[in-house]
């Protein structure tokens, strides 16, 4: 290959590898972000540092962050979180924290000390007043729907809208269509055998003299 060839021949494929990790990347995210999911907020379990124990402050503390959906394809709809309750499993028994309801954009954090061992913290709130038809559901870090936390950490909370199927296209049956045929068939046959009225040259003349 001719240096003038190698050089036109890397100046048209330079555009294409630029390209490549950026398609690479969008077919990843269409694999992985199914089209009816849209991420809406965090769910966290975290501890109160040693200082603030020191002010009286300590123990576990839970907090959920509404990242808003003015952006999403929600439009202005469903944007808040509704009677947001963090549903704990602890070694005293079942307990329930409530955060209340978080506006688009906004926060709640718990505040109340937990004297109780934490085995599990699960989530459950209402999205969008009225409720929006689908459900929640809580990713972890590697996108894996998992029902709580089981330690300290973080999840995505997501909402997964309904999929809305086409109406189903109605298809003739072969019987049908065969009527249909034979009837055609017969329409343009007796169509076809039907004598046309013609005029001589005589009734010709006689609807001119007319």
């Amino acid at each position: 290959m001719t240096k003038k060839a190698r050089d036109v021949l890397q100046s048209f494929c330079a555009p294409i590898n630029r390209s490549l990790p950026v398609v690479a990347l969008l077919v990843c995210l269409s694999i992985h972000a199914p089209a009816n999911a849209i991420p809406i907020g965090d769910f966290v379990w975290s501890e109160h540092t040693s200082d603030e124990c020191e002010f009286g402050v300590c123990g576990a503390f839970f907090f959920v962050d509404n990242f808003g959906t003015e952006d999403s394809a929600l439009g202005l709809l469903g944007d808040s979180f509704f009677d947001v309750l963090v549903n704990l499993q602890t070694d005293t028994g079942a307990q329930s924290l409530s955060l209340g309801d978080i506006l688009a954009f906004g926060y709640s954090q718990s505040i109340d000390p937990l004297d109780a061992i934490i085995s599990s913290a699960g989530l459950s709130l209402t999205f969008g007043a009225p409720k929006l038809p689908g459900s929640i559901r809580l990713l972890d870090e590697a996108g894996g729907i998992v029902a709580a936390l089981t330690a300290q950490g973080s999840l995505l909370i997501d909402y997964v809208a309904p999929v809305v199927e086409p109406p189903p296209v109605t298809v003739p049956e072969p019987s049908t269509l065969l009527l249909l045929g034979g009837a055609l068939v017969g329409f343009a046959g007796l169509r076809k055998g039907k004598p046309e009225h013609k005029i001589d040259a005589k009734d010709r003349d006689q609807v001119s003299a007319a």
